[in-house]
């Protein structure tokens, strides 16, 4: 697992035996940290990566699509007011 912000400020528990079990990892680092050093490459290179997991099914990611003219909406549910809810997308 590899997590990168921590909006919700909620710590992100897992179970032991999946660590034992399921030979879990868990890594952390700062986002904006490491796009603004000198790693484009390897940033292009990880992003290729992480896009065909999501294609190959291994990845999955939460995002909704909203139209723009629910933008006040779609701002809520980003800001957590609506619950725990899937990143907004904008669509114009």
């Amino acid at each position: 697992m590899v997590t990168y912000g921590g909006m919700s400020k909620k710590p992100v528990t897992v179970s032991t035996s999946s660590f034992i079990f399921k030979d879990l990892s868990l890594r952390g680092f700062w986002l904006q940290k490491w796009m603004s050093s000198d790693k484009a490459e390897e940033s292009r290179t990880m992003i290729d990566y992480l896009l065909d997991l999501v294609h190959e099914g291994k990845l999955k990611y939460e995002m909704e699509l909203t139209p723009f003219s629910d933008f006040h909406l779609a701002l809520d549910k980003a800001l957590g007011k609506h619950g725990s809810q899937p990143k907004q997308v904008l669509k114009f």
